[in-house]
């Protein structure tokens, strides 16, 4: 090569290196660091002496090799690796992607971590930086690696960001952060910024993808560290991150303006992604919800009804306390959206560029999880009265299958979801529910107090609020080869007669499965409430006869109750809190899976308390005057039983749980008419 064209060679790159860094300094495109505002300034032995650290973010200084830019972990003896994250994110993360699919991040079964990177569609750095993301989200995602795209930029439009996937064909799913509630909350400075948390949202890690890029205008060949898949190799190893910060080097993120005036705020771009993430899972065509929320004009209809229960935190409906126990699919509204929901109303809704709306969530025949493996369908639609006491009605349907398979969900879609209160599932392999059935007139069979046969074992329940999900992979509820499925469905007369003929869906685990689920029963069935007391404590405990993993939890009360409380008491002394209800709801009960199952060794004591409420200051008191309350199936009596969802580590430790509590309950007396 001549030396007139090797200079040509470097001459153009050159040139539009000075051409952007100008355009950069000048524009305000790319990050600009002050002599004043160092990265780390390192003293003569080496100390980092001070760190400039996103806002809400915050490393101690400590003794450190590595290189500019990036801060180590501090050591603290007898920490555990959550304890030293620099910063938590407590309020659940929640959005619907560039098509519209709901995501939960940190929700999905075995996630071990959340990656949210930032990203800039007309920034060339975050651009590059796309291909390696693609190749992460495959890599990790077998290993329980969630990763995700943000667009916080205000100025950046949905059919851009739709426009700018397919140019750049990422695979991972983008998430419009149109409030700008995901930058603020991790504080956010540049495009590309890489944060990881853990599920329950304690932050790992946040700065830099790699050290590609050393500064702005300066590209190395190739990485020399690889800070964001070192902390989640680190994570996935059980270790302390080893570098928890570096500084983001990138465009800056475009600003926001807090103080906007609730005139912009549209549906298209901030209410929707709101509304579509919390609500309209149940608000939807042929779901519980008594109205749907699918669009514009159905969101408009009901909006004085929507700001009077989100003003009152009555919508969407959480009835654990937050922080006691960790739930996966928490449905809690931040205050900021909050607010902004009330802002939009009160400017009369406007709903802004139809562009800019994101899809709203589909769901495959409407079932949430998608087509069922099998449906279990009443085979007649039985009449309900439009008033009268309760029924329970059971209803036999063949499950015609050739083989035993495991369950890894249901799904139960009522025909009339507005009288129907709950309904419990089992499979029955010894042909008994058919004979009851049989003998009985009209479709199903009725009956209090018991199935009527003690055969098969549980599929699980429904009530209203509950969200269908799926056990971890190779786990499931056992269902036998010819059984038949049995729906217990608890009615309750609504001021009209209707017909229902509900539908059980049945999603099996994978062939390969083996790990049984099977629920283990917390009850004091001595339960007597003296009429007028205004809080009646009533307690009952259960200590675990083997190892077990708990995955689930549903407690469940009548019309008295008002508040209570589950916790695990481990053979250390240890406790764990499990869950609890200040405000407890008969119209609103579910099951809540655990973010992360809790490993509970033989010996641990599951404590239930329930206080109730049984004067005429209650206003749900079914009794005026009051009289006094027993254990009962009829929502005039009253129940306090916790249902707990285990695995143990082999069939035998789960038959030996089961049995021993079957005679805990079996052993258990209800009390008479004429009992105090």
């Amino acid at each position: 090569m001549s030396v007139s064209s090797a200079a040509r060679s470097w001459r153009l790159p050159l040139l539009l290196t000075v051409v952007v860094i100008a355009f950069a300094y000048v524009g305000g495109l790319f990050e600009r660091r002050s002599p004043l505002e160092p990265l780390a300034i390192r003293a003569p032995d080496g100390d980092v002496a001070a760190s400039t650290s996103p806002a809400g973010l915050s490393v101690p200084s400590q003794r450190s090799s590595t290189e500019p830019g990036a801060t180590a972990r501090p050591a603290h003896p007898g920490l555990q690796i959550d304890d030293r994250a620099p910063s938590a994110v407590s309020d659940p993360l929640k959005g619907v992607d560039l098509a519209g699919r709901l995501h939960r991040p940190g929700q999905s079964i075995g996630c071990q971590a959340v990656v949210l990177v930032f990203l800039g569609i007309h920034c060339p750095i975050s651009n590059n930086a796309l291909p390696g993301l693609n190749h992460l989200h495959r890599e990790g995602k077998p290993h329980g690696i969630e990763l995700f795209g943000i667009l916080s930029a205000p100025s950046v439009s949905r059919t851009e960001a739709l426009r700018h996937a397919a140019d750049y064909a990422i695979e991972f799913p983008v998430l419009m952060d149109s409030t700008g509630e995901l930058s603020e909350r991790f504080g956010a400075t540049h495009t590309p910024h890489a944060f990881v948390t853990t599920p329950q949202g304690q932050l790992l890690y946040a700065g830099a993808i790699d050290d590609q890029f050393p500064s702005v205008g300066k590209k190395r060949l190739a990485a020399g560290r690889l800070y964001l898949r070192e902390a989640l190799d680190d994570r996935l190893a059980g270790r302390a991150v080893r570098t928890p910060q570096t500084h983001p080097v990138g465009c800056l993120l475009e600003s926001r303006h807090h103080s906007r005036k609730s005139s912009l705020i549209t549906f298209a771009r901030e209410v929707a992604p709101v509304i579509y993430s919390n609500c309209t899972t149940c608000h939807r065509q042929g779901a519980v919800a008594p109205f749907p929320l699918e669009s514009f004009e159905e969101v408009v209809r009901h909006a004085a009804q929507i700001k009077v229960m989100v003003e009152l935190r009555l919508m969407p409906p959480w009835k654990p306390e937050r922080g006691f126990g960790h739930f996966r699919d928490e449905l809690v509204l931040t205050e900021r959206e909050v607010e902004l929901l009330i802002s939009w109303i009160d400017a009369g809704q406007p709903r802004g560029d139809m562009e800019q709306e994101p899809a709203a969530p589909k769901f495959e025949g409407g079932w949430q999880l998608g087509t069922p493996d099998l449906i279990a369908e009443v085979p007649e639609a039985f009449s309900v009265p439009a008033d009268g006491p309760d029924i329970y009605q059971y209803f036999v349907v063949p499950s015609g299958l050739v083989e035993d398979r495991l369950v890894s969900a249901i799904e139960y879609r009522p025909g009339q979801p507005q009288v129907v209160h709950h309904a419990s599932f089992r499979f029955d392999d010894a042909g008994l529910a058919k004979r009851l059935d049989d003998a009985f007139p009209g479709p199903g069979y009725a009956r209090t107090g018991n199935w009527g046969f003690d055969s098969g074992g549980t599929l699980g329940g429904w009530a209203v609020g509950i969200t269908p999900q799926r056990l971890p992979s190779g786990y499931g509820r056992p269902i036998k080869a010819g059984s038949d499925v049995v729906l217990q469905t608890h009615y309750h007369p609504a001021g009209r007669s209707v017909e229902d003929r509900g539908r059980l869906g049945l999603y099996f685990a994978e062939r390969g499965a083996t790990q049984r689920i099977e629920e283990l029963f917390v009850a004091n069935m001595s339960l007597s409430i003296p009429p007028g007391e205004r809080e009646f404590v009533h307690r009952a405990d259960y200590v675990l006869s083997a190892d077990a993993t708990l995955h689930a939890i549903l407690p469940h009360a009548h019309l008295l109750a008002r508040q209570m409380e589950a916790v695990a008491i481990l053979p250390d002394g240890r406790v764990e809190p499990l869950i609890r209800i200040l405000d407890w709801d008969f119209g609103w009960q579910s099951q809540y899976s655990f973010a992360q199952p809790l490993r509970l060794p033989a010996g641990t004591r599951i404590e239930f308390v329930v206080t109730f409420d049984n004067s005429v200051f209650n206003p749900l008191n079914p009794f005026n005057p009051a009289r006094r309350v027993r254990w009962g199936e009829e929502s005039t009596a009253e129940m306090a039983v916790c249902f707990l969802d285990v695995s143990a580590d082999s069939d035998a430790q789960l038959d030996t749980l089961l049995a021993h509590n079957r005679r805990y309950i079996a052993e258990q007396s209800v009390p008479s008419a004429g009992s105090p």
